[in-house]
């Protein structure tokens, strides 16, 4: 067996085992939070937030009328919290940009391993559905195959798309099901931005605390 085919099955080893520890700690995410009333215990109900178990909250409109469809539940939700935190008079601020060029210093595989293993397990992933026990148990190839991407964004400015994050919300403890201000918005990100975040704090952190 080639090295690359043994990395491949590694790979696809470790992605199994994490699937079944993530499915059996969810079973017991549920039941416990099922059994909660207090803050605490709603807050659990974000690791538990995936695409094939994630259910529509119960949503009333504007009459108080129970809402069923999907995109409306959205639409209303949605518009609900840009109603809360959108600034009309506010400027959008352009990102700074140079111009594409490699880092002086580029970013290692051990960087991103050392910055892995500091995430903290039972957390709910971002939009690309990788949890961070994903990250933790995967083969060294999967650190090398990050630094390089890392590293070929800052070479060319090629976009990631890791600062984007899912919205989701929980239901306020004690609260009555249906009003759209009884639910707490929770912003899930990519495991890959808090991994390249923590590498640039790394970075910067000894000029920083001078």
């Amino acid at each position: 067996m080639s090295k690359k085919k043994r990395k491949e099955t590694t790979f696809c080893i470790e992605y199994k085992r994490t699937k079944e520890l993530r499915d059996k700690h969810l079973q017991q995410l549920v039941e416990d939070i099922d059994k909660s009333s207090s803050d605490g215990g709603m807050f659990k109900a974000i690791k538990i937030i995936n695409k094939k178990r994630l259910d529509n909250p119960k949503i009333n409109d504007e009459e108080g009328k129970h809402v069923t469809n999907p995109k409306l539940i959205k639409q209303i939700i949605t518009e609900h919290f840009q109603s809360k935190v959108r600034d009309e008079d506010y400027e959008d601020i352009e990102p700074f940009k140079e111009e594409p060029r490699p880092l002086s210093k580029i970013i290692t595989s051990n960087e991103v391993r050392e910055c892995i293993n500091k995430l903290n397990n039972g957390r709910a992933p971002g939009k690309d559905n990788i949890c961070n026990e994903y990250l933790k148990h995967a083969p060294p190839v999967i650190d090398e195959q990050i630094a390089n991407v890392f590293n070929k964004t800052f070479k060319s400015h090629e976009h990631l798309g890791i600062n984007e994050g899912l919205l989701i919300t929980i239901p306020k403890p004690g609260k009555p099901k249906g009003p759209p201000s009884n639910l707490r918005p929770i912003t899930l990100l990519n495991s890959v931005r808090k991994v390249l975040s923590t590498i640039v704090l790394n970075r910067i952190r000894p000029r920083v605390e001078k």
